[in-house]
């Protein structure tokens, strides 16, 4: 979705758009949208800068990162973006951002793209180790059974040779 910047009044406009599952896609190939997602909010502009605030819900599918099985995790989040036009900063030979200056974005153009920042914070709010449950224990590094499911009579300590000499070290 396109918000067109000559759109965007000074009292701020609503925007609401549901997207299908097929409609957005990551390039991290493990994660992908189990739901739609539904995007609303409002758009204003002051002093040149177009400011959008709002809200996502989608659920979204990743593996887990010790037993690899898909894990459905709801996202919810609030998102408040400033966008300002490129010449702002372009006197500056050096800037030093701030803060505030976080969740600012450059315009560039006569239009924001939605679905570029609706695909950013939904990447900003997928925790960065997704498990199936706490206690899982994961795959067997060594013939690959789930230790959910399974035991297996697999070395646990296997030491590569090379490495073998530093285990006979006395500290």
């Amino acid at each position: 979705m396109r918000i067109e910047l000559e759109n965007v009044e000074e009292a701020g406009g609503k925007f609401s758009r549901v997207y299908a599952p097929e409609q957005l896609r990551f390039e991290e190939a493990e994660l992908r949208l189990s739901g739609p997602v539904e995007v609303s909010g409002r758009a204003g502009r002051k002093n040149g800068e177009v400011e959008l605030r709002g809200e996502l819900k989608t659920k979204v599918s990743a593996p887990c990162g010790r037993c690899l099985k898909p894990v459905e995790l709801p996202i919810e989040v609030k998102f408040a973006e400033r966008f300002v036009p490129a010449v702002s900063w372009r006197h500056e030979e050096q800037h030093e951002l701030q803060e505030e200056d976080l969740n600012i974005s450059v315009l560039d153009g006569e239009g924001i793209e939605l679905d570029d920042l609706v695909k950013e914070e939904i990447l900003l709010a997928v925790p960065g180790h997704v498990l199936c449950r706490e206690d899982c224990q994961g795959l067997c590094p060594i013939c690959g059974a789930d230790r959910n499911l399974e035991t297996c009579e697999c070395e646990s300590e296997r030491i590569d040779s090379r490495w073998e000499k530093l285990g006979d070290l006395q500290f």
